[in-house]
């Protein structure tokens, strides 16, 4: 259960490491013995995507985005829910169009990567991954917004 909860950061420390280490023993070869690995390019492009991609939806799933939170102090205390509830939706229908497209836009890939020849088809499959997570945790963001809360119970019995 803990790797699922942190799936996204482990794979994102997994791509980001694995673009790093590519990247230091590629210039080591290239300045020191004079030769590169031609796919280590490739290989270090297609891993920093995937760990950006995975860094986003993490970021989405702990709410670490830049938000503005001026129209929420103009709003009264008892619509401020329901105006995370509004924008919620409007996000878990941004996500869910996004995943769609990228569904769309990755069974399109034909493409290959010029040196490993690699289908473009699991490079683009991060997006409907990360996507589909954003969707995911949307829907738990929904969730919480429609619990209710520790004030309105403790109104309630009063």
């Amino acid at each position: 259960m803990r790797l699922l909860a942190n799936l996204e950061e482990i794979l994102a420390s997994i791509a980001i490491s694995v673009t790093v280490v590519v990247v230091i023993v590629n210039v080591f070869l290239r300045y020191c013995l004079g030769f590169v690995v031609p796919w280590s390019e490739e290989l270090s492009v297609i891993c920093f995507t995937w760990s950006v991609y995975f860094g986003i939806s993490s970021c989405y799933k702990h709410k670490l985005h830049m938000g503005v939170d001026v129209i929420m102090s103009f709003i009264p205390q008892n619509g401020q829910r329901y105006f995370r509830l509004l924008i919620s939706l409007f996000l878990l229908a941004l996500n869910v169009t996004m995943a769609y497209l990228s569904v769309n836009y990755t069974m399109l890939s034909t493409k290959v990567t010029p040196v490993m020849g690699m289908s473009y088809f699991p490079i683009n499959s991060v997006l409907v991954i990360c996507f589909s997570l954003m969707a995911i945790h949307t829907i738990r963001f929904i969730i919480d917004d429609l619990k209710p809360s520790d004030s309105n119970t403790l109104n309630e019995t009063q």
